[in-house]
C-alpha cells in the first residue's frame, strides 16, 4: 500500500484534536496545522507582518497577543483573510516538509504506518491533494460549551469564529461527535477500517 494523507477537519470545538490524539495513540503519524501555524507565528518576520497589519498593541514583548488578535480578526472577515494569508503558505511548506521527512523515514522503517493524518481547521487554506477527508461534526451548542470551557473566551467571540468558518463539503467520511470520548473513539476505529 502506498502512503496516504488524510485531512481531519471540522469547525471549532467539533473534536478534531481528540480524533488526532486518538489516532496518535494508535501509532499513526499525525500533523496539526494549528501547531505549524504557531511555529510560523513565533518567527520574527511573522510578528513584524502582524504588527504592520494590526498595530503595536497586538504584539507584546516580541510575541503575538493571541487573545487580542482572536477578538479582532474574527469580527472582521476581510481582516481575517489578510491575517490568515500571512500564515498559509508557510504552514503548507512546513506540512510538506513534515510529510516528506516521514515518507523518507518509511523507507528505513517499513513497520511504520503508511497513513498520515493532518488536522486542518481552515480546510480551504491552501490546495493539497488529500487521499481522504474526514469531517468531524458536533452539535453547535456542545461545540460552544466546549470552547468556552477550554479557552475561556466569550460566546460572541465563538459566534464570530463559527460564522467565519467555511464548512467542508468535499469530505469522504463524516464522524459525528455528539457522544462521549468512547463513542468518538469507536467511530474513529470504524473509520480506519474504511481506508
Amino acid at each position: 500500500m502506498k502512503s496516504k494523507v488524510i485531512a481531519v477537519t471540522g469547525g471549532i470545538g467539533s473534536g478534531k484534536s481528540e480524533v488526532l490524539k486518538y489516532l496518535s495513540s494508535l501509532g499513526y503519524f499525525t500533523v496539526d496545522c494549528d501547531v505549524l501555524a504557531k511555529e510560523v507565528s513565533a518567527r520574527a518576520e511573522t510578528v513584524e507582518k502582524v504588527r504592520q497589519l494590526l498595530g503595536d498593541e497586538y504584539v507584546v514583548d516580541g510575541q503575538l497577543n493571541r487573545k487580542a488578535i482572536r477578538n479582532k480578526v474574527f469580527a472582521d472577515k476581510q481582516l481575517l483573510h489578510q491575517y490568515n494569508s500571512l500564515f498559509f503558505t508557510e504552514v503548507k511548506n512546513l506540512l510538506d516538509n513534515r510529510i516528506s521527512q516521514y515518507k523518507s523515514d518509511l523507507k528505513q522503517n517499513t513497520n511504520k504506518s503508511k497513513i498520515i493524518f493532518v488536522e486542518i481547521s481552515v480546510f480551504d487554506a491552501f490546495d493539497y491533494f488529500w487521499d481522504g477527508v474526514w469531517l468531524v461534526e458536533a452539535d453547535v451548542n456542545a461545540r460552544i460549551d466546549r470552547v468556552i470551557e477550554r479557552d475561556g473566551v466569550s460566546r460572541q467571540n465563538i459566534d464570530d469564529i463559527l460564522h467565519s468558518q467555511n464548512v467542508c463539503t468535499h469530505y469522504t467520511l463524516k464522524i459525528v461527535n455528539d457522544g462521549n470520548l468512547d463513542y468518538l473513539q469507536t467511530q474513529v476505529t470504524a473509520a480506519l477500517k474504511t481506508i
